[in-house]
């Protein structure tokens, strides 16, 4: 698979780009799923070529954190009909959620690969994450530009002073003279072309591109001329990551109030007019019998769904952070190891059986019967809450960020007068 060296928008990827309107929530951005139907031949395999190409990139290189992970399961994606589509016609193997905080909407990025070919593709869709990030963050950047341009070429200024930049600056000239296929920057060859430079722009090209900084944001924003867009374009797109952070934060409250609301999910909890509900059913589910006698369902406006979880005790924890959040104002990261007592209550009352203590040892032990490391099981259960409940918000059109747990260290977001829960249930967490 080719990679040729063009702008982020105009760049060819490996497999197939597909937009959706909003976010599928089963999804975390730069994770590279392994679909269902392709876990047993690229689980052990696709994980290590994906480590020691992250490894061999350098983790501090890139924009994105990177992880892995295998889906046990196809999660329902009944209000993303595009990615639902292409997913079933291109047959893909990995699927990754881009990072692009500029862009509305959501990108997903489709591969499939074969095994002599691995290396190379899942290299490449690295690369291609980069670039399209890099270029979502420059277009914000440059919003931020042309409305503060005194602002902006301030703090640009004393970014730039630092060594570190340089460095980096420097560092990126020798990675694009040996590698210009991953360079990962606004489109040399055009620019060079445009500013009519030969060869590599050096250090003091690109300091005096720095010095008309101010004069090219004026030049472009009244007249769009295409040599200060693309010194503009060189400017931005060459500052490292630390220079991007540092200007993040000083973008402007308007130009970032449609990010800040994406990305701070309390604000989205109190935007959110769904309301969580366990309710008594009465008997457990003879097919899915993780469907007990108090099971979860969602309500918004006048629609409601039940969540179907794919392990019991993954519901049993999800009702304790449930009541946890009912119980109080302020809530922070609870350890799971200290529930035991209420978790046995709780197993015994949604699923009426005394098996909860084994069961319970098992998701909280890290290490075998014979003293060896191993993963404790209840991670299985925040992935299984993060799918499960995300398909239920799917299909109610919410965004699922306020009312699920990534890990152990997280909360519930989700309002206490949004939750409804039977007092016996709280009574016997007491």
């Amino acid at each position: 698979m080719n990679l040729t060296h063009f702008t982020p928008a105009n760049m060819p990827i490996p497999g197939r780009l597909v937009k959706e309107d909003f976010a599928a929530g089963q999804f975390d951005d730069c994770c590279l799923y392994v679909l269902p139907s392709n876990a047993e031949a690229f689980e052990e395999e696709g994980k290590k070529v994906f480590e020691e190409t992250v490894r061999t990139i350098g983790e501090s290189k890139l924009l994105n954190k990177y992880d892995y992970a295998v889906l046990d399961k196809m999660p329902l994606l009944d209000n993303h009909p595009t990615l639902s589509k292409a997913i079933k016609e291109e047959q893909c193997h990995f699927l990754m959620p881009l990072y692009t905080p500029s862009k509305a909407g959501k990108q997903y990025l489709l591969m499939k690969t074969q095994e002599n070919k691995m290396v190379e593709d899942v290299a490449l869709l690295i690369y291609a994450s980069e670039r399209i990030s890099k270029d979502s963050v420059n277009e914000l950047l440059r919003q931020y530009a042309l409305e503060s341009p005194e602002d902006f070429c301030n703090y640009t200024r004393e970014a730039v002073k630092s060594e570190k930049f340089w460095k980096n600056y420097l560092a990126s000239i020798a990675g694009n003279l040996l590698h210009p296929t991953f360079g990962m920057r606004a489109s040399l060859p055009k620019i060079r072309e445009i500013l009519n430079i030969k060869g590599v722009i050096t250090h003091k090209k690109k300091t005096e591109m720095m010095d008309r900084l101010l004069d090219n944001i004026y030049k472009y924003r009244r007249k769009k001329d295409e040599k200060a867009e693309a010194e503009l374009n060189y400017v931005l797109s060459s500052m490292d990551i630390e220079v991007l952070k540092m200007l993040l934060t000083m973008i402007p409250k308007k130009q970032l109030e449609a990010f800040c609301k994406t990305a701070n999910t309390k604000t989205l909890a109190g935007q959110s007019t769904m309301t969580l509900e366990i309710r008594y059913i009465g008997k457990v589910d003879r097919v899915n019998k993780a469907d007990g006698m108090y099971r979860l369902f969602l309500h918004k406006n006048y629609d409601q769904i039940q969540v179907h979880f794919g392990l019991r005790d993954a519901f049993i924890i999800y009702l304790i952070y449930i009541i946890d959040r009912y119980k109080r104002n302020e809530v922070d990261t609870i350890k799971i190891e200290s529930y035991k007592e209420q978790f046995l209550k709780l197993f015994e009352a949604v699923y009426g059986e005394k098996v909860a203590g084994e069961h319970f040892d098992k998701l909280v032990r890290h290490y075998d019967a014979e003293g060896k490391p191993q993963q404790a099981q209840i991670k299985n259960c925040y992935a299984d809450i993060r799918a499960s409940v995300s398909d239920g918000c799917d299909k109610l059109r919410e965004i699922p960020s306020p009312f699920i747990l990534s890990d152990a260290q997280s909360h519930l977001f989700v309002l206490r007068h949004k939750i409804r829960i039977p007092k016996n249930l709280v009574e016997l967490t007491q």
